[in-house]
């Protein structure tokens, strides 16, 4: 889809170059018509409902939206979360997606095939038309007794540039780490130590960077 999506572009480009060469402009002029082109464009409306934009990001097209909703905070443990959902917008159709309140931080893979969406829950995917979806992550700490649980917060997701692993930023009231899951199974393949806060993928989606370092991942089980 990425492919032809952008020989198409490309297309374009190359048409606009020769309409441009039998006006008599310049080839400067058709190069700023392609680079135009190739940029995404800005700020969506905010959705029906909502009262502001949290964050958002495109897709060939489409875009998927944060955005918060009138009310009080959720109260979540200790803590206070704002009411954030997430939609879609695909031309002048947009749908808000059933995931939880607190859902946000949308993130499409490369190929545009799936939407990853946190909320209080932890990490959901969902499939390119939006009917499928599977939790891939838990936020819980399982291992707490159920009057003393303790929630972690994801935020963040970011896909690996195969698309084949996601990496998120994970906290609790102490610290924050990062973990990367297999976008299939949902198995976690890596846990950064404590006090991680940010990160990059390598563009071999084979090693994350924290910082100046630079991490190898462990390979992915067929």
């Amino acid at each position: 889809m990425v492919f032809l999506f952008g020989f198409r572009k490309v297309i374009v480009g190359v048409i606009t170059l020769v309409l441009t060469f039998s006006a008599g402009s310049t080839v400067q002029r058709a190069a700023l018509v392609l680079q135009d082109a190739n940029e995404e464009p800005g700020a969506p409306p905010v959705p029906p409902g909502a009262v502001r934009l949290v964050n958002f990001v495109w897709h060939e097209g489409r875009v998927a939206i944060c955005a918060e909703e009138p009310g009080t905070p959720i109260e979540r443990g200790n803590r206070l979360v704002a009411r954030t959902r997430v939609w879609v917008r695909d031309g002048n159709a947009i749908k808000k997606l059933a995931t939880g309140l607190g859902s946000c931080d949308p993130a499409w893979s490369p190929d545009g095939s799936k939407l990853a969406v946190v909320d209080l829950d932890g990490l959901w995917l969902l499939s390119s038309d939006l009917l499928q979806t599977t939790h891939v992550f838990d936020a819980g700490q399982r291992d707490t007794p159920v009057d003393q649980f303790i929630d972690r917060t994801i935020t963040g997701p970011r896909w690996s540039p195969d698309g084949t692993t996601i990496a998120f930023l994970v906290s609790n009231q102490t610290t924050g780490w990062v973990e990367v899951v297999d976008a299939r199974t949902g198995d976690t393949l890596f846990s950064s130590e404590p006090e991680i806060y940010d990160f990059a993928w390598s563009p071999d989606s084979e090693s994350l960077r924290f910082g100046s370092r630079v991490v190898r991942l462990p390979e992915l089980r067929d």
